[in-house]
Parts: structure tokens; sequence; C-alpha cells
């Protein structure tokens, strides 16, 4: 790889790790134990500063944890630097609800988990051999691990040790070399409407639509809550720490980790199918609905799950890095109304909305109510205000090809 810049993309590969001796498995927990305790002091110390109005920064938390344990100081960097970017996001949020008048509900990283995901940066490893050297410091005995062929290559910049229901994953951190992409010139703009029964609607400035389906990914969630539910009502039945609650346990991380596999692959899926419908469209901003607060201070009976489960947040950023990564803008916009009001008259609708269609009662549009959000949020990008994109034109995908045996 060549000369190393802050503009060089990095991606995110995952090495599913089996097969570990003994020795290694041993030495995974051993580690993944000390970071927990690591993290445990952390937290401690900055909830107790709190208490004393203090608020210890990210310096304060590394100098403290310095020499501690038994990991390389990088990792020990790394554990309080995670640590400070929650406690960040934390405050924001916290003073957001304040601004609004509400009680801040958000809390502060509190848990202290037995176990912790271990980082190591690139200080804090080589490669050598086809193997990983992963340092503990000096004096202590280093982690290493076989690497696949395909990344025996690879300029690493990180890597985290994570544990997934029954085995362990290398979360590796590569640098592409590859210059980010300028900003486009396209003038063109898309709004995207994030949804639970559709992952994604977007509708571009000169009229024309996509609906990316999500009905594949409620049916992976609907099947893993059903077989969840069977398995607690099991566990409820067994002595805690038993041969077969353990066996159920694990049955139902096992089952969990899968959903998350799914997840993730259909959610890089229908990002991928609207960066290329905007890219071919000639978008150069992506307007997307900011449906963040969806659910603060709500309670919607029995859509309190699925809308618990909706994970808007995690496509919002594989949405975010494709696009960036050609060169698009990418950015929340408020998209209060824009689904009870019509994208062709503009007129805002009294009554509640019934079915997937949204009808107009003053013009007599018809058409999918989250394509009519979406023209909707791609209006207010463009114009300022709802009412002056329209669309001619929407064809429906499904972020997952399906192919007959």
């Amino acid at each position: 790889m060549g000369f190393r810049t802050s503009q060089t993309r990095c991606v995110v590969w995952l090495v599913t790790l089996r097969g570990l001796s003994a020795a290694q498995l041993a030495q995974c927990a051993a580690l993944r134990r000390e970071a927990a305790r690591c993290w445990a002091d952390l937290v401690t110390a900055h909830r107790e500063g709190r208490e004393r109005d203090e608020w210890i920064d990210v310096r304060e938390l590394e100098k403290m944890s310095a020499g501690k344990y038994a990991l390389h100081s990088q990792t020990i960097q790394a554990l309080a630097q995670r640590l400070d970017a929650n406690l960040q996001t934390a405050k924001e949020l916290r003073e957001r609800q304040t601004a609004m008048g509400q009680e801040p509900t958000y809390q502060y990283p509190y848990k202290t988990p037995p176990y912790q995901t271990i980082p190591w940066k690139d200080m804090a490893m080589r490669q050598q051999d086809g193997r990983l050297i992963l340092s503990n410091g000096r004096g202590r005995e280093p982690l290493v691990l076989t690497l696949p062929a395909a990344y025996q290559q690879a300029d690493i910049r990180r890597a985290e040790l994570a544990w997934r229901a029954d085995h362990y994953e290398l979360c590796l951190t590569i640098d592409t070399d590859e210059s980010a992409a300028p900003q486009q010139a396209w003038n063109k703009v898309a709004g995207v409407d994030l949804g639970e029964v559709h992952i994604a609607a977007v509708a571009t400035s000169d009229g024309q639509a996509l609906v990316v389906s999500g009905r594949l990914l409620r049916a992976h969630k609907q099947l893993r809550n059903k077989r969840h539910a069977a398995l607690q009502e099991r566990l409820a039945k067994r002595t805690k720490g038993s041969r077969r609650w353990r066996r159920l346990t694990l049955r139902k991380a096992q089952i969990s980790a899968k959903l998350y596999r799914q997840q993730r692959d259909i959610l890089h899926n229908a990002s991928r199918k609207v960066v290329a419908f905007c890219r071919r469209a000639g978008v150069g901003r992506i307007a997307i609905g900011d449906v963040r607060d969806a659910q603060d201070g709500v309670n919607m009976g029995a859509n309190n799950q699925k809308i618990a489960q909706w994970p808007h947040g995690q496509y919002y950023s594989y949405l975010a890095d494709k696009a960036q990564h050609l060169g698009i803008a990418v950015g929340y916009i408020n998209e209060d109304y824009s689904t009870k009001t019509c994208s062709a008259c503009g007129q805002l609708r009294a009554s509640g909305l019934n079915g997937r269609t949204f009808a107009c009662p003053t013009c007599g549009a018809q058409l999918h109510r989250d394509v009519n959000g979406a023209a909707n949020i791609c209006s207010r990008a463009r114009h300022g205000a709802y009412g002056y994109v329209r669309v001619t034109r929407a064809a429906h995908v499904y972020p997952v090809e399906r192919r007959r045996p």
C-alpha cells in the first residue's frame, strides 16, 4: 500500500474464527475479561466524577488507566476513546431533550459486562508469514491468529476481537488506498422516506421513484421473535446455570446472531440499490427523513415491538457510507407531515391514512404512501416546502433477488 493519508477510504471486513486451539480460546477469553475490567473502572471513574460535578475528558481517562491492565497501551486508549464517544452521544441527546423542555431520559454508559470487545490499533499489530500478531504489551504473550489468504496482503489499520453467540469474530478495518471521491456537481436532489414495512422509498427531483421492500426483513424478525418466545418459555422452567439452561441460552444467542447477519446483509443490499438508483439518476444530494425520535414518548400499542426493532439508524449509516464514497452528500431533514401532505397539490390531509396508497381528497392524486412521503422530503430539500415534486414513475424492488431453486 502507498502512503497513508486521512483521505483514503477504509472498509471493514469480518473474519469468522473457527477451529481455534484450546490455548487460543483461553487467551481470547482472558483478554476479553481484562478489557471488561478496564471498561468497568473507566465507567465507574466517570460516574464518580459526574457525581462531583466534574466531567472527565478522554485524556484524563487514558492517563488514569495507563499501565494498570494486561493490555497494550493502544488498546487501553481505544477503550477510553470508545467510552468517550458513547458519553458524548448521550450528552448531546440529553441536551436535545432539555432544549425541547423534556426531562432527560437518555442514560450515560453504566453497564459493566464481564466481557468486552478488544480493539487493537495499527501500532499494536503486525503481519508475519500469513499470521496476524496482536500485541498485549511488553513482556506479555501476543495473540497470534492465522489470516485467510485474501487478507494477508491487506493494509490493516485496526482489529477488534468480538464474540458472536458460539464463535469469535475478527473485525478488520482495511485501508483500500483509494482516495475519497470529490463532491459530485450533479444538481438533482433525492428524498428518502424510511419505513418499517418498506425499508426505503426514494424520489428524485425529476419525478423518478424507487421503493425497496422490507417484507423479507420483517419475516426474519417475526421468526426470531417467535423462536425467542418459545425458548424463553422453556427457560423459565429451568434452573439458572443448569446444563439445559445453558444449552437453551446458547441457542437463543445463536438465533439472535443469525438474525443480525441476515439483517446486515439485507440492509447492505437495500442501501446499495438506493445509491445505484441515485447515481443513475444523476443525484448529487440525498435528503433522508429524520425518524430518530419516532418513538420518543409515544405509545404505539401493538406496534411498539416493530418500531423498537426498526434498524433505521443502521440503514442510514450504510447508505451514507456508500453514497459519500461516490461523492454524493447525505443528511437528515425534518419530515413532519410529509406522508399526510399531497405531493401533487400540497394539501394537508386532515384524516389519517389507511393502507399503502395515498389518495388526495382535494386533487384526486393516488400513489404509494411512502413514495408520496419521499417526494415531499425531496421537495422540502430542493424548494423548502412540500408539493413541488410530482412522481411520474415508480419502481418496486426487493433488496435480495428471489431465485427459483
